[in-house]
């Protein structure tokens, strides 16, 4: 289950923030620049999924802005990885050339989250 997205600027500045789970404001604010923190910090060569308290985080980053996943630890990384390419060629394929402003103005990863969401509630209901 995906916990939260992000999509951060160079800086660590929160351009985009989506929480699919309920914490507390102080502890969100820590976890969040913990995350953010240690995804930019990371070199290219490294892998982009590690594991931070209880869940694992996927990141990828492109020219400017930084989409960074915190999913349960039974999630599968490769597809939340995916879905981050998706989402950002959708993005690409819009706007000319993307921005922190058209992002942020731009409801898409909501939709992408929420049809993920259904669409897995929907094969597990089949199973």
């Amino acid at each position: 289950m995906i916990l939260f997205c992000f999509i951060v600027n160079k800086q660590g500045r929160i351009r985009l923030r989506r929480n699919y789970q309920h914490v507390q404001e102080k502890e969100r604010e820590l976890r969040d620049t913990a995350v953010i923190n240690k995804c930019l910090m990371r070199s290219k060569k490294q892998c982009n999924f590690f594991s931070h308290d209880n869940m694992t985080v996927v990141y990828k980053m492109f020219t400017t802005l930084t989409l960074i996943c915190g999913t349960t630890k039974d999630e599968n990384e490769l597809a939340i990885q995916e879905l981050l390419n998706v989402f950002m060629d959708c993005i690409a394929t819009y706007f000319q050339h993307v921005s922190e402003l058209d992002v942020s103005f731009f409801n898409l990863l909501n939709l992408f989250v929420l049809c993920t969401i259904l669409r897995g509630f929907t094969s597990y209901l089949m199973n």
